[in-house]
């Protein structure tokens, strides 16, 4: 991140510099030549700032991947062993965005930062969304666990708050920078959710504009023992989601 920000600051100099000789808005002039050869150099010193800042990212996103995965796609997670990893998996993916923007802070502006943390938190949720979507079988307390993993995966919502000015309310901002963000958030309250609850949620509330029909019977299937009330559950949002 040091190479981007560095790269692109020098980058904007002189592309300032050569913005002023050719408007002849600076003191000193320099042949003309000269200023058109810094083009290629300037373009060259921006692809190299996005290239580290692509490669950094990357990096960042295999770590925090492979933090996850020692969760073992959160199979028994209310079992020990398997409790224990699920839970040393979450602290140390929070621990993990937490450590990266502490130390992209200094470097990089607040909106880089926010953008950045939040992609990072971005691919974090789907991969977790995409192993609890995987699970056949989801009981009782592993939907609770679940659902506490996935609050704890929340937290990280304090990034993002946007500091009150006098007479206004602090907004949290968490879905502008993470689009996957209240997704996230649904699918935590579908694992403590009755049966009512998610069909009011879905032909009610604002369930449909983030899942899609598939999803959420799978999620029934998987959470609920099969009986009538699934079955019409399933059947009545199969309807409603044609």
């Amino acid at each position: 991140m040091l190479i981007y920000n560095d790269s692109s600051r020098l980058a904007e100099q002189l592309q300032a510099f050569a913005q002023g000789q050719s408007n002849g808005s600076t003191s000193v002039q320099t042949d003309p030549l000269k200023v058109q050869k810094l083009e290629p150099g300037i373009k060259a010193l921006e692809s190299f700032g996005k290239r580290a800042y692509s490669a950094e990212m990357e990096s960042q996103r295999t770590i925090l991947k492979d933090l996850l995965d020692a969760a073992q796609g959160f199979v028994n997670c209310n079992s020990s062993p398997y409790a224990e990893e699920c839970d040393n998996a979450i602290s140390m993916t929070v621990d993990r965005l937490r450590s990266v923007y502490t130390q992209w802070k200094p470097v990089l502006s607040h909106s880089a930062l926010l953008q950045s943390i939040g992609s990072l938190l971005s691919s974090v949720i789907a991969k977790m969304m995409t192993d609890v979507e995987d699970l056949s079988d989801i009981g009782d307390e592993e939907s609770k666990k679940l659902r506490s993993y996935c609050d704890r995966i929340s937290t990280i919502h304090d990034i993002f708050s946007h500091e009150p000015v006098e007479g206004e309310e602090s907004r949290d901002m968490t879905g502008v920078y993470c689009p996957n963000w209240f997704k996230f958030q649904y699918l935590a309250e579908i694992m403590e959710s009755s049966l009512a609850d998610i069909k009011y949620l879905w032909t009610e509330g604002e369930l449909s504009l983030e899942f899609d029909v598939e999803e959420v019977t799978d999620l029934i299937l998987a959470l609920f023992l099969d009986n009538d009330h699934r079955r019409r559950a399933i059947a009545e949002i199969r309807r409603s989601g044609r």
